[in-house]
C-alpha cells in the first residue's frame, strides 16, 4: 500500500467531483527513454483540486523508487539538510542548458554549476533527500520553455507538502486546471528563499515558446 502511514491522509474532507483534476504522465523523459537514458525515466500522478495540487506520486519504473506526498498530510520522503542560496546548483533541460546557464552564471557568478537533466520527475527530485545515492543533486530547478501540467503537476505537490515553491519564473502560482500546458517557465526550490530567486532571476531568462521539457 502506498501510503502505509496512518497520517498519510489528512482529516477527511469532502471536495465536489468537478474541483477535482488527475494529471498522469505514464512515460517522462521521453527523449531519454528512447536514448536508453532510464535513470531520467518517470511514472508520474498527480491530484489537483480547485487547480491547486494536493496529492503527488513520482515513481521511477527501473529502480523501483516511488516518493509520494500528501499536503497537509505526510510523505516518504524530505527535503535535504542543507541547500547553497550563494552558488546554487541549478538543473535544467538537456535541450537548453546555455541559455540557462548564461544567465545564472551572471547571476549567482562563473563557478555556477550548470546539471543537465531529462524528465522533470528527475529534476523535482534532485531537490530532495532521495536514497539513490547515483541520483544528483540540485538546490534550484529552472525551465524556460513550454511545459505540460501532467510533468509538472506532482512535482509541485511534493514540494508543495514538504515547504518548497514551485512556480513560474515570475513567481506566480501555476493552476492545475485547463488549458493543459504552462507558458511561463518554471522555478522550484526547497529550503531556500524562493521570493530571492525570483527577484534575481526575474527579466533575465527570456521565456522560450518551444515545447520542450
Amino acid at each position: 500500500t502506498l501510503f502505509r502511514s496512518l497520517n498519510a491522509v489528512p482529516e477527511e474532507k469532502e471536495v465536489s467531483a468537478d474541483s477535482i483534476t488527475i494529471w498522469i504522465d505514464p512515460l517522462d523523459a521521453t527523449q531519454e527513454y528512447t536514448d536508453n537514458l532510464l535513470t531520467y525515466v518517470t511514472t508520474m500522478v498527480c491530484v489537483a483540486v480547485n487547480g491547486e495540487p494536493v496529492i503527488g506520486v513520482i515513481h521511477k519504473p527501473f529502480s523501483s523508487y516511488t516518493a509520494w506526498a500528501v499536503v497537509a498530510g505526510s510523505s516518504n520522503l524530505k527535503s535535504r539538510s542543507s541547500y547553497d542560496d550563494k552558488n546554487p546548483r541549478i538543473i535544467v533541460s538537456r535541450s537548453h542548458a546555455g541559455t540557462v546557464q548564461e544567465v545564472a552564471r551572471q547571476t549567482f557568478g562563473n563557478n555556477t554549476v550548470i546539471i543537465q537533466a531529462g524528465g522533470s520527475g528527475y529534476k523535482v527530485l534532485s531537490l530532495l533527500e532521495v536514497p539513490e545515492e547515483a541520483h544528483e543533486k540540485a538546490d534550484v530547478y529552472i525551465h524556460n520553455t513550454y511545459i505540460k501540467k501532467w510533468d509538472i503537476c506532482a512535482g509541485n505537490a511534493i514540494l508543495k507538502a514538504l515547504g518548497g515553491h514551485m512556480t513560474t519564473l515570475k513567481g506566480d502560482a501555476i493552476s492545475y486546471t485547463d488549458p493543459d500546458g504552462n507558458n511561463g517557465g518554471l522555478l522550484a526550490s526547497i529550503g531556500m528563499d524562493h521570493s530571492m530567486l525570483v527577484n534575481k532571476l526575474a527579466g533575465r531568462i527570456t521565456f522560450v515558446d518551444k515545447k520542450v521539457h
